[in-house]
């Protein structure tokens, strides 16, 4: 299992926060799912590839709002 961490610059609404961290909680292969969004930081544990991961999240973010940008910190 591993750890990352992607920033979210853009995230300027609490409710957009809770949503993407809905979302990416019934990802599948994703595990311990946490939206900051004070620091606008998405940490999650997961099982699998880490390209189609950042992909799929980039993807589930754009879908809440298309203005936050998804950064692998």
């Amino acid at each position: 299992m591993t750890r990352k961490t992607y920033l979210l610059e853009g995230l300027c609404c609490p409710n957009c926060a809770a949503e993407i961290d809905e979302k990416v909680k019934r990802l599948p292969k994703a595990r311990q799912v946490s939206v900051d969004f004070q620091n606008t930081r998405l940490t999650l544990e997961y099982e699998g590839d880490e390209s189609a991961l950042r992909e799929t999240i980039a993807g589930i973010v754009r879908s809440v709002d298309e203005d936050i940008i998804v950064k692998a910190r």
